[in-house]
C-alpha cells in the first residue's frame, strides 16, 4: 500500500539559486508566474483524504523548490485536514528547506506538530556558500546556520542534508566535524550528477567523480567507526547512507530507496495535483495522472508506476555479476541518466566498488555485533 507521499505545495519556485539545483527547471513545465504556482485548497484536500483511503498511517513529505514560501498558515490548515481524516489514527510530516525563512513562528507550529526537518547545509561555511546562493549571489551559509541553531533550542528534530559536489568532495574531514562539533547528528549525503544545462552530452561541471566520492564515503566511515560506542553499541552519529548499508549487512530493509530491488514505494505530487513517481523524474512522459482525474490509489497500482519500479531491476551483465549486488541493486535510477559518458551505467559504480572493498570487514563485524545483541 501506498504509505508517503512527497508533495511540492511551491511546484519548483525557489528564492535561491544554488548552482546545482536540478528541481528549478520543472517551472517551465507549468504555465503563469513560477512564484504563483501554489497548492490550492481543492487539491490539498483530495490529496490529504486519499493518502487515508491508502494508508493507516501515512507520512507527508513536505519538498519544493521551497515549501516554506507557502507560509506557515498553509501548514497549520493542512495539519488540521490532516487530524479531521486521521479519525484517529497516527500520521507524520516532514519538511525539507533551505532554512532561510524559518522563525519563531515556524519554530513553535514544527514542534507542537511533531514534524522531523531536513535542512539543506553543505557543512562549514566555505563549503556551503561555494554553491548554496542566494537571488543576488550571495552565500546563505549565516541564515541557515541560524536556523540549525533555532532548532536545537527549541528541541525540534531535524537531518543535515548536505549535498556532496565537485568541490565539497575534498572536504570529508572537515564537513563531519563541523556537524558534529555543533551537535548536528543526523546527516543525509546526496551526491550530485546532472547533466550539463548547456551541453546535453556531457555532465554538468559540478557533478561528483565517482571515484571522489567514493573516497569521500569512506573517509567519512572511518570517522563514523571512531565515534562508534562498542560497549552500549549505539552511534554517535547517524549516517543514512551507512545506516542503510548496515541494515542490509545485518539481513533488513535498508530504509534508503536505492539499496531496494525495485523503486516504486511512494508518490509524488505537484502543486496542481499532477501525479509522478520520483521526483528526479518529474517529467510530461512521466506523468501518472492527475489527483482531479485519477486517484492516488490508481496511480500507485498503475502499470506506468509498476514499471517504474522495474527499471530499477533492469541491470546490465556487469552489475548482474557484480560481487556488491545484494547491497545497492544497481543505485538510484536517475544516476544512470544523468551522464552520458556513463552510457546507461550507474554513475556511482565506481563509487561503491571502492566503498564495499574498503569497508566490507567493518560492515561485516558490525552485523555480527547488531545479531548478537539482538538475538
Amino acid at each position: 500500500m501506498l504509505q508517503s507521499i512527497v508533495l511540492k505545495p511551491m511546484g519548483a519556485f525557489c528564492n535561491l539559486r544554488c548552482k546545482y539545483c536540478f528541481y528549478l527547471e520543472k517551472q517551465a513545465l507549468y504555465e503563469g508566474t513560477p512564484s504563483g504556482h501554489r497548492m490550492g485548497e481543492e487539491t490539498l484536500r483530495k490529496m490529504i483524504e486519499q493518502m487515508f483511503a491508502c494508508s493507516n498511517n501515512p507520512t507527508f513529505v513536505w519538498q519544493g523548490g521551497e515549501p516554506t514560501i507557502m507560509g506557515v498558515d498553509f501548514f497549520k490548515h493542512a495539519v488540521e485536514l490532516q487530524k479531521h481524516y486521521a479519525k484517529g489514527r497516527i500520521f507524520s510530516n516532514s519538511l525539507q528547506t533551505h532554512g532561510m525563512l524559518l522563525d519563531q513562528q515556524w519554530a513553535d507550529f514544527l514542534r507542537k506538530e511533531n514534524f522531523l526537518v531536513g535542512l539543506s547545509l553543505d557543512g562549514p561555511q566555505a563549503v556551503h556558500d561555494y554553491y548554496r546562493l542566494d537571488a543576488l549571489g550571495k552565500g546563505t551559509f549565516q541564515a541557515v546556520y541560524d536556523s540549525a541553531l533555532l532548532m536545537q533550542q527549541e528541541k525540534i528534530p531535524f537531518n543535515v542534508l548536505a549535498t556532496i559536489s565537485d568541490y565539497s568532495v575534498n572536504y570529508a574531514k572537515e564537513i563531519y566535524q563541523f556537524f558534529v562539533e555543533n551537535d548536528f547528528l543526523f546527516m543525509q549525503f546526496s551526491p550530485i550528477v546532472e547533466l550539463d544545462p548547456e551541453n546535453s552530452q556531457q555532465a554538468a561541471a559540478y557533478s561528483v567523480d565517482a571515484l571522489d566520492y567514493g573516497r569521500f564515503l569512506y573517509e567519512v566511515f572511518e570517522l563514523w567507526v571512531k565515534d562508534f560506542d562498542y560497549e552500549k553499541l549505539k552511534q554517535k552519529t547517524s549516517i543514512r547512507w551507512f545506516d542503510s548499508v548496515l541494515q542490509s549487512y545485518v539481513g533488513m530493509t535498508p530504509d534508503h530507496c536505492i539499496f531496494h530491488k525495485t523503486c516504486n514505494d511512494y508518490l509524488v505530487m505537484e502543486h496542481n495535483g499532477d501525479i509522478f513517481s520520483c521526483d528526479f523524474f518529474v517529467e510530461k512522459d512521466r506523468k501518472l495522472g492527475n489527483i482531479h482525474q485519477t486517484s492516488l490509489y490508481k496511480a500507485f497500482t498503475s502499470a506506468e508506476h509498476t514499471a517504474f519500479g522495474l527499471e530499477k531491476a533492469n541491470l546490465n551483465a556487469e552489475c548482474r555479476s557484480c560481487e556488491w549486488l545484494k547491497q545497492c541493486y544497481g543505485g538510484c535510477i536517475k544516476d544512470r541518466v544523468r551522464d552520458p559518458k556513463d552510457h546507461g551505467h550507474n554513475h556511482f559504480c565506481e563509487s561503491y566498488r571502492y566503498f564495499f572493498k574498503n569497508a566490507d570487514g567493518t560492515l561485516k563485524e558490525f552485523a555480527d555485533l547488531y545479531r548478537r545483541y539482538y538475538q
